[in-house]
């Protein structure tokens, strides 16, 4: 798959998704335990939106370390996903 880019809402949005949460919850200064579906099950979701929508590889315990939506947004502008 071609990887490309998405803009801060769409990432925004595919967190949601993932997340099963309002895209109007989330905000990069959101904290990921105040989003109830970022649990072991959003995680992975988010873990598949990725390597779906773009190609990116989230590992497990990367994805652990994330405690706020600021730290998806910084992993996505890390790999080129994330347009400026």
């Amino acid at each position: 798959m071609s990887q490309r880019t998405l803009t801060t809402r769409q990432a925004l949005e595919m967190m949601a998704e993932a997340f099963n949460e309002p895209v109007e919850n989330l905000s990069p200064e959101t904290p990921r335990d105040s989003i109830p579906g970022w649990d072991s099950m959003g995680a992975l979701m988010l873990i598949a939106e990725l390597d779906e929508r773009l190609g990116l590889e989230l590992k497990a315990e990367v994805s652990r370390e994330m405690k706020l939506v600021r730290h998806v947004l910084d992993f996505l502008a890390e790999h080129g996903a994330l347009a400026p």
